[in-house]
């Protein structure tokens, strides 16, 4: 599970990077534009002003004139509609950014948070591990003291033919059938 979420992490890492070169691109490109427009907008401001005064001296061309500084006018309204747009566009996009850096660092720190919680986790199963290991290993010995005395309570048992009335064997045998029962518990 952590290694997909790390995989989501990564790729979601990888296509913010691509989308902010994309960003970055359109964001040169509109720049341009602006400066465009603004060198176009210069240009018809200057014609309508030799227009105007063209209009002083020729009555006959007043008509055409009036005519192309309305035309200018609304393709100068037309541009600076577009400007207003494309710098809302700017700033839209640097809001995104923003927000995906600030989702990215939070993302890096969720991943941060998960590693060392596995770490954690592996660490305590290691210890586990050696618990478990260890006890078993101490069983291993335990089974083995028993299965001796077992074997020396067999041996008694043959030699004496399990007299029960046998006096000092009998004792030792009892102690070693008590060792044996405190060695199980």
């Amino acid at each position: 599970m952590l290694k997909t979420s790390l995989q989501s992490t990564e790729e979601e890492s990888q296509r913010m990077d691509v989308e902010k070169v994309n960003v970055d691109e359109k964001m040169q490109i509109l720049e341009k534009s602006i400066m465009q427009l603004h060198t176009k907008t210069k240009g018809i401001r200057d014609d309508i002003i030799n227009h105007a005064s063209q209009q002083k001296t020729i009555e006959k061309s007043s008509a055409n004139l009036i005519k192309q500084t309305k035309v200018a006018y609304e393709q100068i309204s037309k541009k600076e509609v577009e400007i207003e747009d494309i710098a809302n566009e700017i700033s839209r996009v640097r809001i995104d950014n923003l927000n995906t850096q600030s989702q990215n660092e939070l993302l890096q720190k969720k991943l941060d948070d998960l590693i060392n919680e596995l770490k954690d986790k592996e660490r305590e199963v290691e210890k586990f591990e050696g618990d478990i290991k260890q006890r078993h290993i101490t069983i291993a010995k335990k089974q083995h003291r028993v299965d001796r005395l077992n074997r020396q309570l067999d041996e008694l048992k043959k030699k004496n033919g399990e007299d029960e009335n046998a006096g000092p064997l009998e004792a030792k045998k009892n102690n070693i059938e008590k060792e044996i029962n405190d060695m199980e518990d």
